[in-house]
């Protein structure tokens, strides 16, 4: 299982690291893809981390999930980035796995992808769910389109992600291991 976490400048730290750390303790192939063409890409804080890959170095075809952390003016450094909003319609229409936290979201609901779909996002971003039923819960997988909250429900959502790819007693495993259960 390859994922690529994806990172635009503005994105929120938290979101993106916890989701990479805990999907990595799971053994799983994951790549911070840059969106601003340098390999430094800068979070809403003001934090700098260094990504795996550019954007125009991603092989697609080796992808099997594209997570969008969150944050502000991050998510719309995502929505506006042209190359991204192509692999993730094709992704959609593929049926492969999609996930986003926080405002993030809101890519997929402009996209259409949420229509008649359950999703969350965070509060005051659910307008641009266009479609979707909004849910009360921490993370929402309906069909191949994960949804979370925000920096709360970071570990939330990679532990979902695990739980869906690698089953339930992985999930379990590594929840405890990491003292969150």
């Amino acid at each position: 299982m390859t994922v690529y976490a994806m990172l635009a400048d503005g994105f929120e730290e938290v979101e993106a690291l916890a989701v990479v750390d805990v999907l990595k303790r799971a053994d799983m192939d994951v790549k911070m893809i840059s969106l601003n063409g340098k390999e430094v890409v800068t979070g809403t804080h003001g934090i700098g981390v260094v990504a795996d890959l550019k954007f125009a170095q991603a092989d697609f075809n080796q992808c099997d999930l594209i997570f969008l952390p969150g944050g502000m003016p991050g998510t719309i450094h995502l929505q506006e980035h042209a190359g991204l909003i192509k692999q993730i319609k094709e992704f959609a229409e593929q049926g492969k796995w999609l996930a986003a936290i926080c405002a993030a979201p809101s890519v997929f609901g402009s996209l259409g992808l949420l229509e008649g779909k359950k999703a969350v996002c965070f509060p005051g971003f659910e307008k641009y769910l266009t479609g979707a039923e909004i849910m009360d819960e921490r993370v929402v997988l309906d069909g191949h389109i994960f949804t979370s909250r925000g920096m709360g429900t970071a570990l939330d959502l990679g532990l979902a992600i695990v739980g869906q790819i690698k089953g339930k007693e992985a999930e379990e495993e590594l929840a405890h291991s990491i003292q969150y259960k």
